[in-house]
């Protein structure tokens, strides 16, 4: 008996706590956050991609100007240089001239591909022959700049140390990162050859990089803090609209509970006054008959309101047991025999005699009765209604289906919604309000499942119920 109390306790707190993780504010809540901060973090990225595109055009401009402010004056020097008794040897020189600037290499090339003119103190000479071989195929018309990545050896700068090649700039990274320029040397408006220069930017590509990490780690920072100011001001932005919303919830409930009563009133007042008045005109026994139904309406209005109303509030009590289902169809399918035998409808039950299932007993049943109703309402004379109900994997099945007036496809979207609709003159006369399948869905995501429908004008609907299985916890 412990064990039992036990268990259902449990089963109360699990289906506690998945209503509020469905909750509708919960939901709210969690959709504003992600916008918040999404907004947030897409103002940071813009802020962060604007900064480094700044600081990277700003610092890479300032290199290639510099590059080129050197070319163009070593150039003018070269071309005064060729002017003067030079020959054609390869790697010869007539003067010893000065080179200026920090660059990494320079050398002058004829249009035979000859290297005569170069600076002797190279940082890095024995990586002469990489650099030649950069320079090998390019040949532009005009000025133009390149970037390279070299790869670094360090045997083979130690072997160059040993041949007493000295570098005079040893690098700390395994790669070396250039800007080279090219420009042509001109002689009487020909071009003789190509002056190359190439400089070192590995330093600048190193900080362009850290600068680059620093504002990743800085956005995935404050991206969290976002996230956890958004989540604050979500949350208070929330607290009028849930506050609003409860008054409106315990109106609902407290309105539908005090109309009861006097609905009820009315309701026995009717019955007495039909019962005494037997030798009554028609037309005073079509008015009594007229407010009865009426009155029998707004009590199924009323108790449909103070239901929904209950369905939306987070302190439900809701107990799972284990029971045959097919025991509340076949009593539910007989409350309908009557109703079902005055359109001449003919209804069946289609399913095994045990078909257990651990749910609340008393929704599944109010479930059933709406949807039972809702197909025998709205078939024609002499149709059918089928309630079938199995077992697929782990799952369970639930179908009615009839042949009645149906639906257009463009209204099934909206048939679950509160006080829908589909032909609202109809409806009023069937004796409808619009709530039944509202109640219908809740009860089945009470249950977590699903409910769809099917339907064609003209062909009748089915509508279709899938219910995981709900396995019990047991106290050990």
């Amino acid at each position: 008996m412990e064990k039992e109390i036990g268990c259902r306790a449990l089963e109360g707190l699990d289906i506690s706590l998945r209503r509020n993780k469905t909750n509708l504010f919960f939901k709210t809540q969690r959709k504003l956050t992600i916008n918040f901060s999404l907004l947030i973090i897409l103002f940071l990225l813009l802020f962060i991609t604007i900064l480094y595109s700044i600081v990277y055009v700003w610092f890479t401009a300032a290199e290639k100007n510099e590059l080129r402010n050197m070319a163009e004056h070593e150039e003018k020097r070269v071309e005064s240089l060729l002017e003067k008794d030079f020959g054609d040897v390869p790697n010869g020189r007539k003067e010893d001239p000065e080179f200026v600037g920090d660059q990494l290499f320079y050398y002058v090339i004829n249009m035979r591909r000859e290297l005569i003119l170069q600076d002797e103190d190279e940082q890095l000479p024995f990586l002469q022959n990489d650099f030649i071989n950069f320079i090998n195929d390019w040949q532009p018309a005009r000025e133009e700049l390149r970037n390279e990545t070299i790869n670094l050896d360090r045997r083979q700068m130690m072997e160059d140390i040993d041949s007493n090649r000295y570098s005079t700039y040893v690098p700390e990274n395994q790669k070396l990162k250039l800007l080279m320029i090219a420009k042509p040397i001109y002689e009487r408006s020909q071009i003789i050859g190509y002056l190359y220069i190439g400089k070192n930017i590995t330093d600048l590509s190193e900080l362009l990089n850290g600068l680059f990490k620093i504002l990743v780690i800085s956005a995935l920072i404050f991206s969290g803090i976002a996230y956890s100011f958004s989540r604050i001001m979500s949350r208070r932005a929330m607290v009028p609209i849930e506050q609003a919303f409860r008054r409106q919830q315990e109106f609902v409930a407290d309105a539908s509970h005090e109309l009861r009563t006097p609905l009820s009133v009315m309701l026995s007042s009717l019955d007495i006054l039909e019962m005494e008045n037997q030798d009554q005109n028609e037309m005073a026994g079509k008015m009594v008959d007229n407010l009865k139904d009426e009155v029998k309406r707004m009590t199924g209005l009323v108790g449909d309101l103070l239901t929904l109303a209950r369905s939306d509030s987070d302190d439900q009590k809701i107990t799972f047991e284990e029971f045959n289902l097919y025991s509340v169809a076949e009593r539910t399918i007989a409350s309908f025999e009557a109703h079902a035998l005055a359109k001449r409808i003919n209804l069946e039950l289609n399913s095994p005699e045990m078909v257990m299932i651990n749910g609340n007993k008393e929704r599944l049943t109010q479930l059933l009765y709406i949807l039972l109703d809702n197909a025998i309402k709205y078939s024609q004379d002499a149709g059918s209604v089928t309630l079938s109900i199995w077992k697929e994997a782990n799952m369970m099945l639930i179908s009615v289906r009839d042949t009645g007036i149906g639906m257009d496809p463009k209204e099934l979207p909206h048939i679950f919604e509160r006080f829908y609709r589909v032909d609202k003159a109809r409806t009023r006369q069937q004796g409808g309000h619009g709530l039944g399948l509202s109640i219908a869905k809740w009860i089945v995501e009470l249950h977590n499942g699903r409910i769809s429908v099917e339907s064609k004008l003209g062909e009748g609907s089915t509508f279709l119920v899938k219910i995981p299985e709900q396995k019990r916890k047991r106290l050990e």
